[in-house]
């Protein structure tokens, strides 16, 4: 038997295999349903044509193009993974799905967490997969946010059973994790000191860089802050300790020799001159004498000589005694000087001294550039003269154009000259104004041979030539005044003279008339005719009027009874 079982292998294998298939194959009878997938749900309110759903031939092959708007015939969308589950998970033997939809998740998922984290499954997962989301920002809400480290610790570290679903509320004290840490920490000695609250000096991103809420009393900044704990305080020790300088710092205050603090008297409150970042660059109230520009920079020894602080002079001679006497431009000592520097020199630098020279002699235009010496010759300073001629006789004399000196002219430069240039002087001309013409002429045109006292200021002085050589009209022969401004109302031209006529030449038929038309002789002005033009016959004069009692034919005559040029 065993023979022929090993000669006929591959039928006992055919055999095991086919009564294995007919032992695990469910036999499902024509148009019959697979028991395997549960009870069949009831059709009642189903449409009764079978074929909208169904494939022939079985009840559990459903069409290829049958779509089910499930969102829209039951009022509940499926979304995530409920897309691709089963329908005979939720809908079977249960009961209506309606009645468990409207229990939302829990009418078909149990809860793991045993109600510990709400009854809400969405606030922490979605539709697709149990995985949670937003974990850390969820675990804001809530008494315990994860922050630094925190968010990096697994949930099993702080909630055991999480493994299993279950987040049962823990403990959010430091201790409740941490406090063996705390009792291992020796410096400083935490359980020595009594400290079990890790925030109050620790971060939740590390144990490292504790910050301790030191008190107000004694901040600690700059220096101090990078100082360890037991330098002050010893070690284990963070008891209360004065807050004074001296009690740290005595004896960097004694080993002090630059300047020598303690033979200065100098105050053991570090503070007064100090700032907590380091013994350099000591400041002091330096309000007895404020230092500024170079004083700023001068070594304290350079003024305190001998580590000697009190008593010290704030006078500048004190100091600069030697400078002030050095000094031979200008020589300080001679030109008695003010032994006071800071008259004219600022403290930045003794060059660009400042004089106020405004107040005796005010230093304007060329006065502002020449050299002391050019003013106090010698080094002389007290006793210069302030009067232009103290220092510009010499110009005065040789002035020739016009000759000051001839002239008379006030020795007072400034009545004519500025202080920047000699050129370009201007007298106060006021008692002969000078417009028109008299502005372009020469001084000498008026002034001749350099004399100016003297001078006539009425027209004829200067134009009497004029005068006589006009001919049309000729002024001499009619008599004309020689006070030109009489009809010649412009100093700039001779033209365009306007004379007082007493017959009306402005209006009428004598409008635009030249002189010549009535006065025909050119030797006098007051000569005029007016029967070479009216009535220029004797007999035809007479005719007209032969009823005028008194009637005369002579011009003289005409202009008498026709004053204003008119027949009536």
């Amino acid at each position: 038997m065993l023979m022929w079982i090993s000669e006929h292998r591959w039928v006992v294998a055919i055999l095991v295999t086919v009564s294995v298939l007919v032992a695990c194959v469910v036999p499902v009878p024509p148009q019959g349903w697979r028991p395997d997938r549960g009870p069949v749900v009831p059709h009642d309110t189903f449409p009764a044509d079978c074929a909208l759903c169904h494939e022939t031939g079985d009840w559990h092959t459903i069409k290829a193009g049958f779509v089910f708007d499930h969102d829209s015939e039951t009022g509940w969308p499926l979304i995530g993974a409920h897309t691709v589950a089963e329908c005979l998970l939720c809908h079977n033997d249960r009961g209506p799905a309606g009645v468990f939809s409207q229990r939302g998740c829990r009418g078909c998922h149990e809860d793991p967490h045993q109600g510990h984290l709400g009854p809400l499954c969405e606030a922490c997962h979605g539709n697709d997969d149990w995985r949670p989301r937003e974990a850390i920002a969820t675990h804001g809400s809530t008494r315990f946010p994860l922050t630094g480290a925190h968010a990096l610790t697994a949930c099993f570290a702080c909630h055991p059973g999480s493994t299993a679903g279950n987040f049962q509320i823990a403990d959010i004290r430091c201790a409740a994790c941490h406090r063996q840490d705390a009792l291992d920490v020796a410096t400083p000695d935490h359980r020595a000191l009594g400290w079990n609250e890790c925030e109050d000096c620790h971060k939740t991103t590390s144990f490292a860089d504790a910050r301790f809420d030191h008190p107000s009393s004694f901040p600690l900044s700059a220096g101090h802050a990078s100082v360890s704990c037991q330098k002050c305080h010893g070690p284990g020790k963070l008891g209360a300790l004065s807050t004074a300088c001296e009690s740290c710092h005595m004896d960097d205050f004694r080993a002090t020799t630059d300047p020598n603090h303690a033979a200065a008297g100098f105050p053991t409150d570090c503070r007064s001159c100090h700032r907590p970042t380091n013994w350099r660059r000591a400041r002091f109230d330096h309000t007895t004498f404020a230092l500024t520009g170079a004083h700023k920079r001068t070594d304290c020894s350079s003024c305190h000589a001998g580590g000697r602080f009190a008593g010290t002079p704030q006078d500048c001679i004190a100091c600069h005694d030697a400078d002030f006497r050095g000094t031979k431009n200008p020589d300080h000592v001679a030109g008695g000087f003010s032994t006071d520097c800071t008259e004219c020199h600022n403290t930045s630098t003794f060059v660009g001294a400042d004089f106020d020279h405004q107040t005796v002699f005010p230093l304007t235009g060329a006065h502002k550039r020449i050299d002391c010496s050019d003013c106090h010759e010698g080094g002389v300073f007290a006793g210069t003269p302030r009067d232009c001629i103290g220092c510009h006789d010499a110009d005065y004399r040789r002035v020739r154009d016009p000759d000051h000196v001839a002239a008379r002219f006030s020795l007072d430069c400034a009545q004519c000259h500025g202080t920047s240039t000699f050129s370009g002087a201007t007298i106060d001309h006021s008692t002969f104004a000078l417009t028109g013409r008299h502005r372009t002429a020469d001084c000498s045109d008026c002034h001749t041979g350099g004399v100016f006292l003297g001078t006539p200021r009425d027209c004829a002085g200067c134009h009497l030539g004029d005068y006589n050589g006009a001919r049309n009209p000729d002024h001499r022969a009619s008599g004309f005044p020689t006070m030109c401004e009489s009809c010649h109302t412009s100093t700039t031209t001779w033209k365009g003279a306007r004379f007082n006529h007493t017959f009306p030449i402005d209006s009428g038929p004598h409008k635009r008339l030249d002189c010549s038309d009535c006065h025909t002789s050119s030797s006098s002005v007051t000569q005029f005719s007016c029967t070479h033009c009216h009535e220029h016959r004797k007999s035809e004069a007479d005719k007209e009027h032969r009823e005028v009692r008194g009637y005369v034919w002579s011009s003289p005559a005409c202009l008498q009874c026709h004053p204003r040029g008119r027949e009536d």
